[in-house]
């Protein structure tokens, strides 16, 4: 099936088309969206065609040094986190309202931008507007306490913002992605966010929608770039008090580095490699169903894929027929066909680095099943990829892909599976496919991982933390274990006898 052909037959709004049409999705610093200083742009493709759509401005440091300095006044002035509590949340509430709103308009930006189907795109909107909508009742929710203390004093504690949070997130859901930094108001601080550089614009929208809610000009800011260049500075920035990054273990490696020379308080989420373990006892058409999406869902480019399906041996060949023959049939193209089952893949780069890792499988021996090549000439997409016969010291096993690759592997104990599952330096997340609930239970305690699905997959909800162990980060995005991340406590003594 081919790919949507080209920008004017996008099946767009007319507020969409009024986008596109944008001569420049800029920084949006102080309440402008503006160019860079040395008017630099980069251009944005869409996946799908791997044709230029719009122009975006590619920053340097003297935008991050503007950007930084705008957040670092509307912090220190109290213009966001003095404002009454309840006004801010009124606010926050009204963010979330204009998101749902510009819900069309935004999801149709994300498909254009990352490649993500519409229904997925629609989802991803959805959740930014859930996840503001959770967060915007914590500023009437922040509470101190009154320790015991000996009685000639009197001692309160006290919950405070940190101050200005560098948000450097990923290409994977970006009105998502850019609604989670927006998080970080709930609990009074400033934010300077990078969008990815490939998925540039609905951040820019975002931005501007916050502003029409009532969050003061430099409380919320966006400068575009690179990593090398804007991501590097606003980690680097002496006025920068916190980062939270969502990307690669590498990149998230060198931020905690760079972080360090400032102690820096450091959120990082860094992927991972999710096992789906698949017990005799499973139901089988839900296990391989949810596997299966559990990779294919946004084309593999997902943290918390099920790339590694661990499958017990009396069921494994019925298992991998199931996986097979339910992918075997899958329909790939742009998002906006109805018909599509999956999207490309968001870059050239990443098409090239899926190629490389199914090449990586045939040569250290692993069995192509299904897939494994490209698909089509045009735009950046590839067939669903399954492999078999895998070890787990194979690369593919190991390593994060973030494509459409699956390795099956099978185990013949309890403790097998989880020996294999657990041995890999990822822990993001983990399913186990059970009816046995003393089993879930157990694989809920064996498991190194910061979240584990039982009979379901991919769940999310903002009032659930998420985040990994080991390799896969630490500190935790939703749920109130984000407000303690954004947060900071103080202690108030008075002598009073």
């Amino acid at each position: 099936m081919s790919a949507t052909t080209a920008r004017p037959t996008y099946p767009v709004s007319a507020a969409t088309a009024r986008a596109l049409a944008r001569p420049l999705f800029g920084h949006v610093i102080d309440g402008e969206v503006v160019p860079s200083r040395d008017e630099a742009t980069m251009p944005v493709v869409d996946p799908a065609t791997g044709e230029q759509v719009a122009s975006a401005a590619a920053g340097a440091r003297a935008d991050v040094d503007r950007a930084v300095g705008s957040a670092r006044a509307a912090f220190d002035d109290g213009r966001w986190r003095f404002l009454a509590p309840l006004e801010q949340e009124r606010r926050l509430r009204r963010l979330a309202a204009l998101l749902a709103d510009h819900a069309d308009e935004l999801a149709e930006l994300d498909v254009i931008d990352s490649g993500l189907l519409r229904l997925y795109a629609g989802f991803i909107v959805q959740f930014a507007v859930d996840g503001i909508d959770y967060y915007s009742g914590w500023p009437t929710k922040l509470q101190g306490s009154v320790p015991a203390v000996p009685h000639e004093f009197a001692v309160y504690q006290v919950r405070e913002p940190i101050g200005v949070v560098g948000a450097i997130v990923p290409w994977n859901g970006p009105t998502a992605a850019a609604a989670m930094a927006t998080f970080a108001l709930a609990a009074g601080n400033s934010v300077v966010l990078k969008p990815a550089e490939q998925t540039p614009m609905s951040a820019v929208l975002v931005a501007e929608l916050a502003l029409e809610a009532g969050i003061p000009p430099g409380v919320f800011n966006v400068v575009q770039g690179t990593g090398q260049s804007v991501g590097a500075a606003i980690v680097e920035h002496p006025e920068v008090d916190a980062i939270t990054f969502t990307g690669s273990g590498p990149t998230g490696r060198a931020i905690q580095a760079a972080a360090a020379a400032r102690v820096k308080r450091v959120s990082l989420e860094l992927g991972g490699k999710s096992p789906s373990i698949i017990f005799p006892d499973a139901d089988l058409e839900a296990a391989t169903a949810a596997a299966a999406m559990g990779v294919w869902g946004a084309s593999g480019q997902v943290c918390t894929c099920g790339t590694r399906v661990l499958v017990h041996e009396s069921i494994r060949d019925e298992v991998t027929s199931m996986i097979v023959e339910r992918s075997r049939g899958m329909r790939i193209g742009g998002g906006f066909d109805p018909e599509v089952d999956m999207g490309p893949l968001v870059s050239a780069e990443q098409l090239a680095r899926v190629q490389r890792y199914v090449q990586l499988g045939r040569d250290e021996g692993a069995e192509l099943a299904l897939g494994g090549e490209r698909h089509g000439e045009r735009g950046f997409f590839h067939e669903p990829t399954v492999f078999t016969g895998v070890r787990n010291d194979m690369t593919i096993a190991q390593e994060e892909i973030f494509g459409p690759v699956m390795s099956i592997l099978s185990f013949s104990t309890e403790e097998e599976a989880y020996g294999i599952a657990n041995d890999t330096e990822f822990g993001l997340a983990a399913g186990v496919w059970t009816s046995d609930l003393a089993r879930a239970h157990r694989a809920g305690r064996a498991l190194r991982v910061g979240t584990v699905w039982v009979n379901t997959y991919q769940m999310v909800y903002p009032s659930v933390p998420y985040g990994g162990v080991k390799q896969s980060g630490h500190g935790r995005n939703l749920g109130e274990a984000s407000i303690e991340e954004l947060t900071q406590t103080k202690s108030l003594w008075m002598k009073v006898a």
